[in-house]
């Protein structure tokens, strides 16, 4: 299949397929036709085999379910009220990742997992949590979800197609994709069960502290009691924040990390607008973004340049359409391209002239119009109803992290044992993020 055009359809064995590979396409349908477009396709693996069963995310549109979560969502972290609970909270960490950073900067990838875990832990379940869990939790907590978002892209493996290949035993040959889910469903239990319980254990003295699943906790008694299927709602709405969370602003952060490395002029440029805006007294907030409009050109770049969730998640279209004369049958895949190949939306050089060059420059001097359209914040977090509820707190970390990178760090490249540097080439895991 050639994806030469911005709308292309094909079939995945019996699964019609949509590949949406420009954003004003991707406008039109997903976000002015929302009603027909946001639905998700079946998730066989990670829905019944895996046993994600209350990730909102995977669920269909019209699941009562995923708009119950979808609302305690929007309430934390698309309100003012809520993202400012989490303020004091970011800046801790990213002080915390900073020292790291000095201390031992030869281990800054490890640096960058530690502080992306324990943040979206933090913000879901609360720092008393996070301190009593057992030190081997955030460690096993990253291999289910490197088990999960690295099996496959969000556009479907096997048994998504193939439904029955859920009943393939595992001895047989070719079940090593079921051994492999089987195991991170193992370590997803874990994972979505340990922090919970240990929620719970401060609540009963008193202790809880104001997090996420607090304010959910607060929202549903103002109702009535808090049921098993609450619980259940509850427990995977903290997962999914802290999985998606996590693993994105990994991926954000490394990219800065290594588009810096690879273009110290640009890094230089942003430092002097940092310090010239922040001085030798104190240290960024989140405050200062606007600001510091040449940082904010950066992070854009960071996200059309390295792009962490490259398909996006997939929709499903729930009955027939019509467009550009074309038909489109109900229960299509639609699959987002935002990041693969050289029409991809990030990547079509009529947008984004010279695409694979990191050009922060490029957003300078736009007009209102162009800069609504152009900025890669509109593609990489998602579309219409289906967009990532998360996407406000995740762009103030990446850019609270920037920013604090560069009030305090120098970044260069790393020499060899005869000290001629060494000049990183990029390097991406296909899955469902990069």
């Amino acid at each position: 299949m050639s994806l030469i055009g911005d709308i292309v359809f094909a079939r995945l064995f019996q699964t019609p397929v949509l590949v949406l590979n420009s954003v004003e396409v991707a406008r039109l349908l997903l976000e002015k036709r929302g009603s027909k477009y946001s639905d998700r396709p079946r998730f066989v693996k990670l829905l019944d085999v895996i046993g994600w069963t209350y990730n909102f995310s995977l669920r269909a549109y019209e699941d009562p379910d995923w708009r119950r979560q979808r609302k305690w969502f929007q309430a934390a972290f698309q309100a003012r009220n809520g993202l400012n609970r989490y303020r004091s909270l970011q800046q801790d960490r990213v002080q915390a990742l900073m020292r790291n950073l000095v201390e031992s900067p030869e281990a800054f990838m490890g640096h960058v997992k530690t502080f992306s875990a324990s943040l979206m832990m933090e913000v879901a379940y609360g720092r008393n949590v996070l301190s009593s869990l057992d030190e081997n939790y955030l460690e096993n907590a990253e291999k289910a979800m490197l088990e999960i978002f690295q099996s496959g892209s969000f556009a479907g493996s096997l048994v998504d197609y193939f439904p029955t290949l859920k009943y393939w035993p595992v001895w047989l040959p070719g079940g090593q994709w079921k051994r492999q889910a089987l195991d991170a469903a193992k370590s997803l239990r874990v994972t979505i069960q340990v922090p919970y319980e240990r929620f719970k254990e401060f609540l009963a003295t008193g202790n809880a502290e104001s997090c996420f699943i607090s304010s959910i906790m607060s929202e549903i008694s103002k109702t009535g009691e808090i049921t098993e299927e609450d619980e259940k709602g509850m427990k995977d709405a903290a997962i999914v924040l802290y999985s998606a969370g996590t693993d994105t602003t990994i991926t954000t952060i490394l990219m800065f990390i290594q588009a810096m490395v690879l273009h110290p002029d640009i890094y230089l440029k942003a430092q002097t607008e940092v310090d010239a805006v922040i001085g030798d007294s104190r240290l960024p907030t989140i405050e200062d973004k606007d600001s510091l409009p040449y940082l904010d050109c950066v992070i854009k770049e960071v996200y059309r340049w390295g792009c962490p969730v490259p398909l996006g998640l997939p929709h499903q279209l729930t009955v027939d359409d019509e467009f550009r004369g074309y038909h489109h049958p109900a229960r299509s895949t639609v699959i987002t391209n935002i990041w693969y190949g050289a029409k991809a939306m990030t990547h079509n050089s009529d947008i984004y002239p010279s695409p694979d060059r990191f050009d922060p420059e490029r957003y300078i001097g736009l007009n209102p119009e162009d800069a609504e359209r152009l900025d890669p914040r509109k593609m990489a977090f998602g579309f219409g109803r289906r967009i990532c509820p998360g996407r406000f707190l995740g762009d103030s970390t990446a850019i609270l992290v920037a920013a604090t990178m560069l009030a305090t760090l120098d970044i260069r490249k790393a020499r060899d044992a005869a000290g001629a540097e060494i000049t990183p080439m990029p390097e991406y895991f296909a899955g469902g993020i990069s």
